[in-house]
């Protein structure tokens, strides 16, 4: 007694297979593209920051290092960052960085650390009183 599946099966399973596989391609290609992110952003963070705390170390010197840091991205070509310094010693200096790739963007902007430019300013407060 040989029992037989009729075609319909055969066509609804594949059917079906093909949402799963599809479903798991999208979740997979969105996790490439939110790492991608997350990697360009830490690489440009930790860039910014060993500029802000390093008196020798040049702006472009940061924009390459942050795009080694950073490597090959899996979800568009290369990753582009703009890094510089702005302000004079006086009023404070900046550190504005500027990171694109694909459809993200992150701007990040801060204080350099000068401890000593504090202290400075902290005395000549001292003195007036």
């Amino acid at each position: 007694m040989k029992r037989r599946l009729k075609g319909s099966y055969t066509i609804e399973a594949a059917f079906v297979m093909s949402i799963v596989l599809w479903a798991m391609l999208v979740s997979i290609q969105a996790a490439y593209c939110i790492r991608d992110e997350v990697v360009g952003s830490m690489a440009m963070a930790e860039s910014v920051q060993r500029l802000r705390h390093n008196e020798s170390e040049s702006p472009g010197d940061a924009d390459n290092w942050a795009k080694n840091r950073a490597g090959k991205p899996f979800s568009w070509k290369e990753y582009e960052y703009n890094i510089q310094m702005s302000g004079n010693p006086i009023t404070g200096r900046k550190v504005n960085a500027f990171g694109r790739a694909g459809r993200w963007n992150l701007l990040i902007e801060q204080s350099v650390f000068d401890p000593e430019n504090f202290l400075r300013m902290v005395t000549l407060l001292d003195q007036e009183e």
